[in-house]
């Protein structure tokens, strides 16, 4: 290729991504999106208890497993085909789950919407390799995607809320459809046709990689027993093991595990799995704590959120010229520095998290933090394979992604539960079916307080209030020790 056509590539590119970065942004946006409307979906579906855990844990369960077979798929059959098929199954699922008369149907639609997911993600982001061949225009569309993907997630909630406010649960799924229909036509003109791979794809292994997966990211998410979990657990490791194993007999394998061997990718990877649980655990931690303790609406708590989204763009921009000059590690470590920094605000307490100045201080510099690591760990898992092998690299980047954002919701949402449950200082006189609701969580003590008698309630709530912030608290403290041991781990990795 010429250069001039090479550069009349790379401009066509630019507008591409945006397309791409918007799908990618509804894809992580769906995973949480129904953690705020969930109560107005039950006024009128009417799930019980365990449906109802089911319709948001499917969407997960569904995707993570399916991550690793579809992006190696798009390597062997072609990537535009793969994603826009993913395109057409996810707008389709979209509309499913919006005029869902049931249950049952809203079930199925979400399940597949995971499966559009999957097919969307890893495909995605190893177009980068292909749309951005030169490495530092790459590392800048490395950027804008891992933010739009780390930041959606936080921002499912928060739009989630403002779209019920106005409109109710179902619109938070008619917002994808004319976005992905837009993706479909852009895409279909201008994505360059890749020819078919000439490596074999192999189902045996993708089918022992989705059951391992599914088998953890279950056990991850837990929505049933704990006995349930560890078995879950137990299987998807022996059948990780059984493809591991599988892949080193393969010639050629589905996914490479010399990958793992090259400088900084372990670190990547664990990199993605601490960004995400945090982002994703603490995120749904802040939007509770900012409705619930500060009394704010829905549309004024996603504006204090969007100081993390505003500075991860900040550092889509800076972090590929701090790759270029400084190497992935340095960088990534610096990300985690800055974030168990930022992390020390809430870590700090009531009199932090109610200062508009701190609590912003604090959630910019997570952003900007969280956006380093994050683009530092996918510029290394994609820079170290082939061009024809980046769909398996993104794959794996993504299943940490979608097990980090079960991980998250299920140890920092149990441990923020556990601690409000023991620091819940219920007033005397509270009846024992009100206490016993307030226990639950601070939203289901406003309810609790809204049956008793006004300078009683105003106890339990001013009680409950407390509790919740003491469990943000500690869950942000928690948070800021593990970055700091990930910056003692990150800064012994080679320099790459």
């Amino acid at each position: 290729m010429t250069t001039a056509r090479a550069e009349r590539a790379v401009d066509r590119a630019w507008p591409l991504l945006a397309v791409l970065g918007a799908g990618l942004f509804l894809v992580a946006v769906d995973a949480t999106v129904l953690h705020v409307a969930l109560p107005d979906l039950v006024r009128q579906l009417r799930p019980g208890a365990a449906a109802q855990v089911w319709i948001v844990a499917i969407y997960p369960l569904t995707a993570a497993p399916l991550l690793l077979p579809f992006g190696t798929l798009g390597d062997r059959y072609g990537r535009r085909r793969v994603l826009v098929a993913g395109y057409v199954v996810f707008g389709i699922a979209s509309l499913g789950c919006a005029f869902a008369p049931n249950v049952p149907v809203l079930l199925g639609c979400r399940a597949l919407l995971g499966c559009g997911g999957a097919m969307i993600m890893p495909v995605t982001m190893s177009l980068l390799r292909e749309l951005f061949p030169d490495q530092r225009r790459r590392r800048t569309a490395i950027a804008v995607c891992s933010g739009i993907a780390g930041t959606g997630s936080v921002f499912g909630p928060i739009l989630g809320g403002v779209l019920v406010e106005v409109w109710g649960w179902r619109a938070t799924f008619l917002l994808n459809p004319p976005v992905i229909l837009a993706a479909i036509v852009l895409a279909l003109r201008w994505l360059p046709r890749n020819p078919p791979g000439r490596r074999p794809w192999d189902a045996v292994s993708a089918a022992l990689a989705a059951g391992g997966v599914l088998g953890i990211a279950f056990a991850v998410g837990h929505p049933g027993a704990w006995t349930t979990a560890v078995a879950s657990g137990m299987t998807g490791c022996v059948l990780i093991g059984l493809f591991l194993r599988r892949q080193r007999r393969t010639d050629p394998p589905l996914l490479d595990l010399a990958l793992f061997r090259r400088p900084g990718v372990r670190a990547a990877v664990g990199g993605v799995l601490l960004v995400m649980s945090t982002l994703v655990g603490l995120g749904l931690l802040f939007a509770q704590y900012l409705q619930v303790v500060l009394g704010l609406s829905p549309t004024a708590a996603a504006g204090r959120l969007l100081l993390v989204l505003g500075a991860s763009a900040v550092g889509s921009v800076v972090t590929p010229s701090l790759l270029g000059r400084f190497g992935n590690a340095p960088v990534r470590t610096a990300g985690f520095a800055v974030a168990a920094v930022s992390l020390l605000v809430p870590a700090a307490g009531s009199a932090a998290l109610t200062s508009p100045v701190l609590l912003g201080a604090g959630l910019t510099g997570l952003g900007l933090g969280m956006a380093l690591a994050l683009t530092s760990s996918t510029d290394t898992l994609l820079s170290a394979t082939s061009a024809d092998q980046a769909g398996g690299a993104a794959a794996v980047e993504k299943t940490g992604y979608e097990l980090g954002a079960g991980f998250g919701t299920t140890v920092f949402g149990s441990l923020a539960a556990a601690v409000y449950a023991g620091h819940l200082a219920v007033p005397a006189g509270v009846p024992e079916p009100a206490r016993a609701l307030a226990l639950s969580g601070p939203a289901q003590a406003e309810a609790a307080a809204s049956g008793l008698t006004s300078p009683l309630a105003d106890e339990l709530l001013d009680a409950a209030r407390a509790a919740c912030t003491t469990g943000l608290q500690v869950s942000a403290a928690v948070a800021c020790g593990l970055f700091l041991v990930a910056v003692l781990v990150s800064s012994g990795v080679p320099r790459r």
